[in-house]
């Protein structure tokens, strides 16, 4: 956790020389960030506090010079939109509701605004570290509206903002006056770190859907579709189709290379259910597949399809934010890796296995390339020998 009243817990070197001295915190949206000024020159900048993917890459912006102080490897996607929101500030007012739970007195604010639904939802599961802390701090979150459902029991209070992720990467001098406003009734408060890829004990806590019972006899097969990121291992298909509008050649795709796989499954594990579920509709299937999709989700929706989730003991999708609750609802996963997500490893995994020789076995990850026979092949093998292996690792 980071002090950031009475005083601003903040001591880091200045991009101009001599350290930076925080003056008071600016709530820009996705960034929780100082205006700070520096001791050699006096210059006014912004800078990251260590929160979210600032944990491990902090941007630092000089508006005077529109500057930008952070690694090349983020510069594009996370420190030049700082630096543009807070060149260009919204004038929209974003809503945000307040709901008091528990009155305290001090107070953690875990911040969850962002531009991807993913890197909310993995900020909101920084949650579970917090409330298990036992020093009396009160717990706060800050989550877009369509996040509220998933905020567990236990929590102070929940600050729910009206902010669509499009809009989350912009700077609401409305929504900062806001947040400043709310601390204002508290002695002490912190923001947490809110690390961008907390482990998570029990999904149950968030969801309250149970996971999946690895000893039930009726049980799915399901496939996480998703629209944007289909299942074609050359990636430039991809990138040529979005651009001349020619997607649904690559969907037709994805829908029998599916369809090809469950016909292979059914073969091996006769009387297995097999779904497809996730966003998006275009293409049918047929009869015999239970198809889940659909196009928009709410609370009610995202409750139903983590059933599903939870009935399947395999779920098998492509690599990306659409395997984070199915993974961690699910007996097993299979995550289609493409080539330039290598990089990305296991950050679309809610692993709930503890024991790492159970968990070797029930997470698996391929190349997007893997042929449909050879995948048919492995997952029946991961379905039948699972209570063997399990068995094997006991001792």
């Amino acid at each position: 956790m980071i002090q950031i009243k009475p005083t601003i817990q903040f001591s880091e070197a200045s991009p101009f020389g001599g350290t930076l001295e925080p003056q008071e915190v600016l709530w820009q949206g996705l960034h929780v960030c100082v205006k700070a000024r520096c001791s050699s020159t006096g210059r006014s900048v912004i800078a990251d506090l260590p929160v979210g993917h600032a944990v491990t890459n902090p941007c630092t912006v000089a508006l005077d010079s529109k500057e930008v102080f952070c690694s090349d490897e983020v510069r594009q996607w996370l420190g030049k939109p700082l630096l543009d929101s807070l060149m260009a500030p919204s004038q929209e007012e974003p809503t945000m509701t307040v709901e008091r739970r528990i009155v305290v007195e001090n107070a953690v604010i875990i911040n969850c605004i962002d531009h991807l639904y993913g890197h909310a939802l993995l900020k909101l599961f920084n949650t579970e570290r917090h409330l298990s802390r036992p020093d009396g701090t009160g717990v706060i979150v800050i989550v877009q509206d369509f996040l509220r459902w998933l905020v567990p029991e236990g929590v102070a209070e929940v600050w729910s903002v009206k902010l669509p992720l499009g809009k989350a990467t912009r700077f609401h001098p409305a929504l900062d006056r806001r947040i400043r406003q709310e601390c204002e009734r508290f002695s002490t408060v912190y923001v947490s770190r809110a690390y961008s890829h907390p482990a998570v004990k029990d999904i149950t806590r968030f969801t309250a859907v149970p996971r999946h019972d690895d000893h039930r006899s009726d049980y799915r097969i399901t496939f996480v579709w998703r629209d944007d990121r289909p299942w074609i291992s050359n990636r430039y298909f991809v990138l040529a189709a979005k651009r001349t509008g020619m997607m649904g050649v690559l969907l037709n795709i994805q829908n029998k290379r599916i369809v090809k796989l469950f016909k292979e499954l059914q073969d091996s594990l006769p009387g297995v259910r097999c779904t497809v579920a996730g966003i998006g509709t275009a293409t049918v299937f047929p009869s015999w597949i239970d198809d889940q999709r659909v196009d928009t989700v709410d609370e009610r929706i995202e409750r139903r399809l983590c059933t599903v989730y939870a009935e399947s003991r395999v779920v098998i999708g492509v690599h990306g934010s659409n395997m984070l609750l199915p993974s961690a609802h699910a007996g097993m996963t299979i995550d289609l890796m493409p080539k330039e997500r290598w990089g990305n490893f296991a950050q679309d995994i809610v692993f709930q296995e503890h024991d790492p020789r159970i968990g070797s076995f029930r997470y698996r990850f391929f190349p997007i390339s893997t042929g449909v026979s050879i995948l048919a092949h492995l997952i029946a093998t991961q379905v039948r020998e699972f209570d063997y292996f399990k068995q094997q690792m006991s001792h």
